[in-house]
Protein backbone atom coordinates (compact mmCIF):
# COMPACT_ATOMS: atom_id res chain seq x y z
CA UNK A 1 0.00 0.00 0.00
CA UNK A 2 3.12 2.21 -0.08
CA UNK A 3 2.81 3.36 3.49
CA UNK A 4 5.43 5.69 4.91
CA UNK A 5 7.25 4.40 7.97
CA UNK A 6 6.07 6.84 10.64
CA UNK A 7 2.63 7.83 9.45
CA UNK A 8 0.72 10.94 10.48
CA UNK A 9 0.49 12.45 13.91
CA UNK A 10 -2.56 10.87 15.49
CA UNK A 11 -4.80 13.17 17.53
CA UNK A 12 -7.77 10.99 18.44
CA UNK A 13 -9.37 11.75 21.78
CA UNK A 14 -8.77 8.13 22.81
CA UNK A 15 -5.14 7.77 21.64
CA UNK A 16 -4.24 6.33 25.02
CA UNK A 17 -6.47 3.33 24.29
CA UNK A 18 -4.59 2.42 21.09
CA UNK A 19 -2.22 -0.44 21.89
CA UNK A 20 1.47 0.25 21.44
CA UNK A 21 1.61 -2.58 18.91
CA UNK A 22 -1.00 -0.78 16.73
CA UNK A 23 0.07 2.88 17.00
CA UNK A 24 2.28 2.96 13.90
CA UNK A 25 -0.25 1.13 11.74
CA UNK A 26 -3.00 3.50 12.87
CA UNK A 27 -0.76 6.49 12.11
CA UNK A 28 -0.03 5.11 8.64
CA UNK A 29 -3.72 4.47 7.97
CA UNK A 30 -4.51 8.05 9.05
CA UNK A 31 -1.77 9.40 6.80
CA UNK A 32 -3.16 7.60 3.75
CA UNK A 33 -6.69 8.68 4.72
CA UNK A 34 -7.90 5.08 4.99
CA UNK A 35 -9.25 5.99 8.41
CA UNK A 36 -10.25 9.26 10.00
CA UNK A 37 -12.09 8.28 13.15
CA UNK A 38 -15.53 9.26 14.33
CA UNK A 39 -17.26 12.65 14.41
CA UNK A 40 -16.58 12.97 18.15
CA UNK A 41 -12.81 12.80 17.50
CA UNK A 42 -12.40 9.24 18.76
CA UNK A 43 -10.91 6.21 17.05
CA UNK A 44 -12.49 3.52 19.24
CA UNK A 45 -9.64 1.02 18.87
CA UNK A 46 -11.43 -1.71 20.81
CA UNK A 47 -14.72 -1.51 18.93
CA UNK A 48 -15.73 -4.14 16.39
CA UNK A 49 -15.62 -3.00 12.78
CA UNK A 50 -18.85 -2.97 10.80
CA UNK A 51 -19.12 -4.13 7.22
CA UNK A 52 -19.94 -0.54 6.20
CA UNK A 53 -16.78 0.77 7.90
CA UNK A 54 -14.67 -1.93 6.28
CA UNK A 55 -16.10 -1.07 2.85
CA UNK A 56 -15.19 2.59 3.32
CA UNK A 57 -11.63 1.76 4.40
CA UNK A 58 -11.10 -0.57 1.44
CA UNK A 59 -12.47 1.98 -1.03
CA UNK A 60 -10.21 4.64 0.45
CA UNK A 61 -7.17 2.34 0.42
CA UNK A 62 -7.72 1.61 -3.28
CA UNK A 63 -8.55 5.28 -3.97
CA UNK A 64 -11.67 4.20 -5.84
CA UNK A 65 -13.69 6.89 -7.58
CA UNK A 66 -16.91 7.35 -5.64
CA UNK A 67 -20.21 8.60 -6.99
CA UNK A 68 -22.18 11.08 -4.92
CA UNK A 69 -25.66 9.93 -3.93
CA UNK A 70 -24.91 6.33 -4.86
CA UNK A 71 -27.51 3.63 -4.69
CA UNK A 72 -26.36 0.05 -4.24
CA UNK A 73 -27.79 -3.08 -5.84
CA UNK A 74 -28.22 -4.74 -2.45
CA UNK A 75 -31.71 -5.67 -1.24
CA UNK A 76 -31.06 -3.78 2.00
CA UNK A 77 -29.86 -0.58 0.31
CA UNK A 78 -32.19 1.50 2.50
CA UNK A 79 -30.29 0.53 5.68
CA UNK A 80 -26.82 1.21 4.28
CA UNK A 81 -25.69 4.56 5.75
CA UNK A 82 -25.41 7.34 3.19
CA UNK A 83 -21.75 7.92 4.18
CA UNK A 84 -20.95 4.34 3.13
CA UNK A 85 -23.18 3.73 0.08
CA UNK A 86 -20.75 4.89 -2.59
CA UNK A 87 -17.94 2.81 -1.05
CA UNK A 88 -20.15 -0.27 -0.68
CA UNK A 89 -21.20 -0.04 -4.32
CA UNK A 90 -17.66 0.69 -5.52
CA UNK A 91 -16.15 -2.38 -3.84
CA UNK A 92 -19.06 -4.52 -5.03
CA UNK A 93 -18.62 -3.33 -8.61
CA UNK A 94 -14.99 -4.47 -8.69
CA UNK A 95 -15.68 -7.82 -7.04
CA UNK A 96 -14.34 -7.27 -3.52
CA UNK A 97 -17.66 -7.86 -1.77
CA UNK A 98 -20.76 -9.61 -3.01
CA UNK A 99 -22.84 -9.33 0.12
CA UNK A 100 -24.50 -12.08 2.08
CA UNK A 101 -27.45 -14.40 1.57
CA UNK A 102 -30.49 -12.79 0.02
CA UNK A 103 -28.36 -10.16 -1.75
CA UNK A 104 -28.02 -8.22 1.51
CA UNK A 105 -24.99 -6.23 2.55
CA UNK A 106 -25.97 -5.99 6.25
CA UNK A 107 -23.89 -2.86 6.87
CA UNK A 108 -24.23 -2.76 10.65
CA UNK A 109 -23.13 -6.35 11.17
CA UNK A 110 -19.51 -7.00 12.05
CA UNK A 111 -17.33 -8.49 9.37
CA UNK A 112 -16.41 -12.08 10.09
CA UNK A 113 -12.75 -13.06 10.07
CA UNK A 114 -13.38 -15.04 6.87
CA UNK A 115 -15.07 -12.06 5.18
CA UNK A 116 -12.25 -9.77 6.24
CA UNK A 117 -9.62 -12.17 4.92
CA UNK A 118 -11.37 -12.53 1.56
CA UNK A 119 -11.97 -8.80 1.16
CA UNK A 120 -8.37 -7.94 2.10
CA UNK A 121 -6.94 -10.51 -0.32
CA UNK A 122 -9.20 -9.27 -3.12
CA UNK A 123 -8.16 -5.70 -2.27
CA UNK A 124 -4.48 -6.62 -2.54
CA UNK A 125 -5.12 -8.34 -5.89
CA UNK A 126 -6.78 -5.16 -7.21
CA UNK A 127 -3.89 -3.03 -5.93
CA UNK A 128 -1.33 -5.00 -7.97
Amino acid sequence: MQLEEQGAIVTFTDNDQIGKWAKQAVAQAVQTEMINGYEDGSFRPNAHITRAEMAVMIARALKLPLKANSVTVFADDEVIPQWAKSSVEAIRAIGISSGREGNKFVPSETATRAEAAVMLLRMLEKKE
